[in-house]
């Protein structure tokens, strides 16, 4: 099974991401906008959120409205954003704060290695020691 991927594209223009990551055996789903991708949270399940912020954005008042909703994994792309705003996304609960150009083999990176390390969070069994 495919792992699921949201990508939130709040910039007018089209994102050739979802295409990329389609092509790398991904199933993306696109929301235009915050608040499609907000919704689309509440009824389906995900492995990883990506967003791709507009420069008039605040990315971090959007990272804080995903993690009052969930723990899913979750990277900012933005091409605009200053240090102070970058900080803000990934105290807000960003994953990964991309700042473009990047080339797509790191945007792949990084989302396998979001994935490998919530692959690698199995519950610990407690074992009663007898103490």
């Amino acid at each position: 099974m495919s792992k699921r991927i949201l990508f939130i594209n709040n910039v007018t223009n089209r994102s050739i991401v979802p295409g990329f990551l389609a092509s790398t055996g991904y199933r993306v789903d696109v929301a235009h906008n915050s608040i499609t991708g907000l919704k689309r949270l509440d009824t389906e399940a995900y492995d990883v959120i990506i967003a791709l912020e507009s420069p008039d954005a605040e990315s971090w008042q959007l990272c804080e409205k995903i993690r009052n909703l969930t723990g899913i994994p979750l990277i900012i792309i933005s091409s605009h954003a200053s240090p102070e705003t970058c900080v803000r996304a990934i105290n807000a609960g960003a994953d990964y704060f991309m700042r473009k150009p990047f080339g797509p083999l790191e945007l792949f990176a990084r989302v396998n290695s979001l994935l490998q390390r919530t692959a690698s969070r199995q519950p610990v069994p407690l074992v009663s020691q007898g103490y």
